[in-house]
């Protein structure tokens, strides 16, 4: 009963798991977005109050979205040499390296999930676009 969680893992089982958290959170937000355009596509728009303020809103989505992205390039980079840098077993660091890429990942997609509710009140395909970019940018 002494013994930590992560040290009954081997270090294969780890990053297996951390693939799988991954992929499941792209597979999430792709799935999202194809239910945001099958919305978008069979119904009347969900905000039409928001059309009004459509260029101010892809604007500020923008500028919202590379805030994002080097704010979440700058914790991942920091949580990466946190455990590069750390005294801890390799299982720690495995730990430590997920949570950093949680973080990373809560960080990056944020926009990418706004981006598809704003094109989900809105119907602008900009917003989708943005989306997309951003899918791809925050994947390197």
């Amino acid at each position: 009963m002494s013994q930590h969680v992560s040290s009954l893992t081997s270090p294969k089982k780890n990053l297996q798991s951390t693939l799988i958290l991954f992929a499941s959170i792209v597979i999430g937000i792709f799935m999202f977005l194809r239910t945001a355009i099958f919305i978008n596509q069979t119904k009347a728009l969900l905000g039409p109050a928001l059309n009004e303020n459509k260029s101010s809103l892809s604007w500020e989505m923008a500028a919202f979205s590379f805030v994002c992205l080097f704010a979440a390039r700058r914790v991942f980079r920091n949580g990466i040499a946190a455990a590069k840098y750390s005294l801890n077993l390799l299982n720690d660091k495995l730990n430590k390296h997920r949570s950093a890429l949680v973080r990373y990942l809560v960080i990056s997609e944020m926009p990418a999930l706004l981006s598809i509710i704003l094109f989900m009140l809105t119907g602008n395909f900009v917003f989708l676009v943005y989306a997309g970019v951003f899918l791809i940018s925050s994947r390197r």
